[in-house]
């Protein structure tokens, strides 16, 4: 393999508050996977053998144990323990010494079925300093006649400008760093006075770097974060006639005549091009667990896409159960839902659109729609849940309503509670 491959699996989850108190974001479950598992699968299913794998010290005994005992895959894991107040190009500085060649980077929230290669290509064909997945705008949905635009939730604003083939990269700014106006430098506009600047795509977090670039962030000890910082540097200094630290020095027997007056203007450099270029990837899936409302939406959409190469393992429904219990509890379970092993329900109660983890207990009279449940949970009797996320452990008691809800690991609902849009965590 000719990439090296590191995910950043070591954040903390600030954005995924109560979901992450106590819990590594990268270990948080989509479809009842840990989100570690479907990076890991989109890097083996695109031929890597291993893959560095970056974690902090409260997380790596719990990761350690799942990549061990639970992971089904055969990528080699190479655990790489780092301090977790540190952004994600430190991240890469305290692990220089692992990486050998150019690489690629994954972030621990991503799912996708993109094929890693059709980046590669984009790299390799453009001799790119850095590339980078987008995901192109999702397609626009017109609310129904007299019904306001429904807002959109959990978005992280980019400010993303491509040139006319929609492969150089020649912006990307977060619009939280853009005060007043985007500004774009003139050398760049001369270039390329067409270019397209546009807020509706993602940047994914899946990035492949030249080997050089770690010598810049060793020169450069001030660029912090790779999304914020490194990748804006990149872009800025593609059309900057001094060299940046790290930066090769040419071999002027490897290149021939080329007609573009950029590249012509390249040639008198004394050193390679900077050349930043993206992916725009239309059709496919690819999403972040940035947002409380992109994780809810993501266990409800990875099983959507199962069998479009997403890397999600889909399990029969009610595998540990017996064809008469089966017949039951396919008239309480719609078949929309995932659920977990070790499952039971009472009477008169019913599940829809929801993801349910390993080992919960529901009781009599219970209605859950649209919500993420995670293992071990409890629901007592007469309780109606919707549209909330449940973490691990939880306890809820008799006669709740609970609407819209995030509920951290082991919270206890008191009984005849009434909730609504709060995240809450045991004291």
């Amino acid at each position: 393999m000719e990439f090296q491959a590191v995910v950043l699996a070591g954040g903390t989850g600030t954005r995924l508050f109560p979901l992450t108190e106590g819990v590594v974001k990268s270990m948080l479950p989509v479809a009842n996977t840990p989100l570690i598992s479907y990076q890991l699968h989109l890097l083996e299913r695109s031929g890597f053998k291993e893959a560095i794998v970056t974690t902090t010290q409260a997380a790596c005994t719990e990761m350690g144990e799942y990549l061990s005992q639970v992971h089904k895959g055969s990528i080699v894991v190479d655990m790489c323990v780092v301090d977790e107040e540190l952004e994600t190009a430190d991240v890469l500085r305290a692990i220089k010494d692992k990486i050998k060649k150019d690489f690629v980077v994954v972030s621990g929230d991503l799912i996708t079925d993109v094929f890693v290669h059709h980046l590669a290509d984009v790299h390799r064909i453009n001799d790119a300093t850095c590339t980078v997945l987008l995901r192109g705008p999702k397609p626009e949905v017109k609310p129904p006649a007299g019904a306001k635009p429904a807002k959109v939730e959990g978005a992280v604003l980019d400010y993303v400008g491509l040139d006319p083939k929609q492969s150089q990269l020649l912006c990307l700014e977060s619009a939280a760093d853009v005060e007043e106006k985007l500004v774009l430098s003139r050398k760049m506009l001369m270039a390329h006075p067409n270019v397209s600047v546009t807020n509706k795509m993602l940047d994914a977090h899946f990035y492949i770097f030249s080997y050089w670039v770690m010598d810049l962030l060793e020169a450069m000890p001030s660029i912090t974060s790779i999304k914020t910082e490194l990748i804006p540097f990149l872009v800025k200094k593609q059309y900057s006639s001094k060299p940046v630290p790290g930066q090769p020095l040419r071999n002027t027997e490897q290149f021939d005549d080329e007609e573009d007056d950029a590249d012509a203007e390249d040639k008198d450099k004394p050193t390679l091009p900077i050349r930043c270029h993206a992916l725009v990837y239309d059709g496919g899936f690819c999403s972040r667990a940035d947002s409380l409302h992109t994780y809810k939406e993501m266990n409800f959409d990875v099983p959507r896409h199962h069998g479009h190469s997403v890397p999600w393992t889909a399990t029969s429904s009610f595998a540990d159960k017996d064809a008469e219990e089966k017949k039951a509890l396919f008239k309480k379970v719609g078949s929309d839902c995932v659920v977990g092993e070790g499952f039971s329900i009472g009477d008169k109660s019913s599940i829809k659109k929801s993801v349910i983890g390993k080992h919960c207990k529901i009781g009599n009279n219970v209605k859950i729609v649209n919500c993420v449940v995670h293992n071990h949970v409890t629901v007592e009797d007469n309780c109606t849940i919707t549209g909330s996320v449940i973490c691990s452990n939880a306890y809820v008691n008799e006669d709740c309503n609970v609407t819209a809800c995030h509920l951290g690991i082991k919270y206890n609902v008191e009984e005849g509670s009434q909730l609504k849009n709060e995240n809450l965590v045991l004291d």
